[in-house]
C-alpha cells in the first residue's frame, strides 16, 4: 500500500475534498484509520452524549523538542532519542508510573544504561549513521516514524503488590483493554501461556506497522525486516502473546493512542494444545478501537471478506548481547 495514498485520501476528507478511492487495500485501511470518529458520532446521536466515551488516564507525554536544530552527537541519549522519536518517546520514569513501579536507584540507573546503549546501537546502524553524520535530524524522524521505544518490565505493581507480567496480570490491572465475562471463564484461562512471565528486562524498538503474513509466513518476513535494518535476523523478533499485550498496554497509556489498533490478526510465538495428543494451536490477538480479543487456531488465520482482518506480526527490534 502506497502510504503517501493514504496520507493524501485522509487530508481530502478532512478538507471535504471529493477523491474517490479506487484501491480498495487503501480503503479499507483509511476506513479503518476513522472508524473511531464514526463509532463516536454514533454514539452522540444516539443520544448517550460524551460519558460514554471511553475515559483514559492523562499520561505525561513528551513534548516534541522545540528550537533551532542541534548536532545529535553533541546531545545525551535521552535527548536524542527526544528529537527522533518526538512525542513518541516514552521515558523509563513513565514506564515507572504505568506500571506502578519505584525501582531502587541501582536497578532503574542499570535500566537508564541499558537504554543509553540501545540508542548508541540504533544510531550506528549502516542505515542510519548517514543521516546521523550528515546530522539530518529529519530523515531519521521520517525513517523511525512508525517505531516506539518500550521497556519491557518483569514486574508490575497490582493492588499495591509487584507481581510478574503476565497475561493474567496485565488483565487484573488494565482491565480496560480486556472485554468481561460475567459467568464463564475465558477460555485461555486454563492454560499455561496465561501465567508465562515476561522474558527478562530489556529494551526494544516496537514497529507499530505489522508485516502481512497472507503469502509469507512470519519468519520469511521477519528475515526480510531485518535485512531493512542492515542486521542479523536473529535482532529481528516476533512476539509472545505477553509481550504483545504488554506493548499495546504500555504505549496505549503513555501516549494515549491505540497504535496497534488495525485490522490484523496479531500472530505471536505463543502455543497451546486444547487435548494433550491434538495438534498445536496458535495463539493471535486481535484490537478494534480499544479492546483486545485472543483467539487461538490450528494454522495461520486467513483474511476472509467477512472478517477484515489481515495476517500479520507486529516486529520488535533488538541487540543480542554477547
Amino acid at each position: 500500500m502506497d502510504r503517501e495514498a493514504l496520507v493524501q485520501a485522509i487530508l481530502n476528507l478532512e478538507n471535504d475534498i471529493e477523491d474517490q478511492v479506487n484501491d480498495p487495500d487503501l480503503a479499507f485501511e483509511l476506513a479503518e484509520h476513522i472508524k473511531v470518529y464514526v463509532d463516536e458520532l454514533a454514539t452522540l446521536g444516539a443520544g448517550q452524549g460524551t460519558s460514554s466515551k471511553r475515559k483514559r488516564a492523562k499520561s505525561k507525554k513528551t513534548r516534541p523538542p522545540k528550537g533551532q536544530i542541534p548536532r545529535l552527537e553533541t546531545l545525551p541519549p535521552g535527548d536524542q532519542a527526544r528529537w527522533i522519536f518526538m512525542e513518541r518517546y516514552i521515558r523509563l520514569e513513565r514506564h515507572e508510573e504505568i506500571l506502578g513501579l519505584s525501582l531502587p536507584s541501582d536497578v532503574f540507573a542499570e535500566y537508564q544504561d541499558s537504554f543509553d546503549r540501545f540508542i548508541t546501537d540504533l544510531l550506528l546502524l549502516p542505515s542510519t549513521i548517514k543521516a546521523v553524520e550528515k546530522n539530518d535530524i529529519p530523515a531519521l524522524q521520517k525513517q523511525f516514524a512508525t517505531c516506539v521505544l518500550v521497556f519491557r518490565a518483569p514486574e508490575l505493581v497490582f493492588q499495591k503488590e509487584a507481581v510478574p507480567v503476565t497475561v493474567e496480570s496485565l488483565r487484573e490491572a488494565f482491565p480496560s483493554y480486556f472485554y468481561k465475562r460475567k459467568k464463564k471463564p475465558n477460555w485461555f484461562e486454563v492454560h499455561d501461556f496465561y501465567r508465562e512471565a515476561m522474558k527478562a528486562p530489556r529494551w526494544i524498538l516496537c514497529d507499530t506497522e505489522h508485516l502481512n503474513c497472507t503469502l509469507r509466513r512470519p519468519e520469511r518476513k521477519l528475515a526480510g525486516y531485518a535485512l531493512n535494518w542492515d542486521l542479523p535476523e536473529k535482532c529481528a523478533q516476533q512476539k509472545n502473546l505477553v509481550e504483545d499485550l504488554y506493548d499495546r498496554i504500555l504505549v496505549g497509556e503513555a501516549l494515549e493512542e491505540d497504535l496497534f489498533s488495525r485490522g490484523v490478526n496479531s500472530l505471536t510465538t505463543t502455543r497451546y494444545r486444547a487435548r494433550k495428543k491434538g495438534p498445536q494451536r496458535l495463539v493471535f490477538a486481535v484490537q478494534k478501537v480499544h479492546k483486545v480479543t485472543i483467539h487461538g487456531k490450528v494454522g495461520i488465520p486467513h483474511w476472509k471478506a467477512k472478517r477484515r482482518l489481515w495476517p500479520g506480526a507486529f516486529p520488535s527490534l533488538v541487540f543480542h548481547e554477547d
